[in-house]
């Protein structure tokens, strides 16, 4: 249907570069190659699902919705940053705060990245006492192994207010052993409410 309807010339028409319209088109065909898995049972689970399935794996659901119960708020919601707009949690943590990811490559590649850093203070203005930011030390990306350096827009802050993992001092076998008895003991706590 694809080749049928010309997307991917449409792609290289409409795209402000071709390296963006081979980026949005490898998009496409990852997506194609994974849904197929999915349904061939080919993915992680080897599992076969039907079309309805995988539309539901696919689509990300508005995890919270006003008004419900106070017993949601100890779960953890799953969102994208826009579907945040609105929203505030006590702790918040942005995945991916990666150059090529956010902000996204085909902005980069376009050098229009203003809408990106939008969507970086929505997430960060999310945030009521905490807030994470993550990156990868290394990714895999069609098939190369990279590492990925971290958001301009992590720089753009005032620096003073992060603290970097690259900043702490090493922690010793005692301070890990307490800390995880410290989780523990929280993780106990929750499930006696």
């Amino acid at each position: 249907m694809i080749r049928d309807i010309h997307y991917e010339d449409w792609l290289y028409e409409t795209s402000a570069s071709p390296k963006a319209a081979e980026m949005r088109m490898k998009n496409v065909s990852d997506l194609y190659s994974w849904i197929t898995a999915d349904l061939e049972g080919d993915n992680y689970d080897q599992e076969v699902k039907t079309l309805k399935e995988v539309v539901q794996r696919l689509t990300l659901r508005d995890m919270m919705e006003r008004g419900e119960d106070d017993d949601d708020a100890d779960q953890v919601q799953l969102m994208t940053l826009h579907a945040s707009k609105g929203l505030e949690f006590p702790y918040v943590y942005l995945i991916g705060s990666e150059e090529g990811i956010l902000p996204h490559q085909t902005s980069i590649d376009e050098e229009n990245v203003e809408e990106e850093r939008r969507l970086m203070y929505v997430g960060i203005t999310r945030a009521q006492k905490e807030l994470t930011f993550t990156l990868c030390k290394e990714r895999r990306q069609y098939g190369e192994l990279i590492k990925p350096e971290p958001s301009r827009f992590l720089y753009e802050l005032p620096q003073d207010d992060l603290e970097w993992e690259t900043d702490r001092k090493p922690v010793t076998a005692q301070e890990r052993m307490q800390k995880g008895q410290a989780h523990i003991a929280n993780i106990r706590a929750m499930f006696k409410k």
